[in-house]
């Protein structure tokens, strides 16, 4: 886990350039530590949404979606930059 955790600021300095790939991943690393489980990236994000401010979790659903095919990737004025911030808090909340 704490290679996992170790790698989320590399992760996050591609957050402009490959939202979606960002968003997805830091939701599964949140989950991991907090259900026990790996989920799949759409997976875990389902759980995280319910778990995040509505604002947020919008901008996650949204990766999800466009992860799955069912929305084209556009991320002009979605607030991605919070809703990163929020899962990276959530990680380090997960660690104590």
């Amino acid at each position: 886990m704490r290679g996992i955790v170790a790698g989320v600021p590399e992760l996050l300095r591609d957050l402009d350039h490959d939202t979606r790939n960002v968003l997805l991943p830091l939701a599964r690393v949140w989950t991991t530590p907090a259900t026990g489980d790996i989920r799949a990236k759409d997976a875990a994000a389902d759980w995280a949404v319910g778990r995040m401010p509505p604002e947020q979790g919008a901008v996650l659903a949204h990766a999800r979606d466009v992860h799955l095919g069912a929305a084209e990737e556009s991320w002009a004025g979605c607030g991605v930059r919070p809703c990163a911030e929020f899962l990276v808090a959530a990680i380090e909340g997960q660690r104590g």
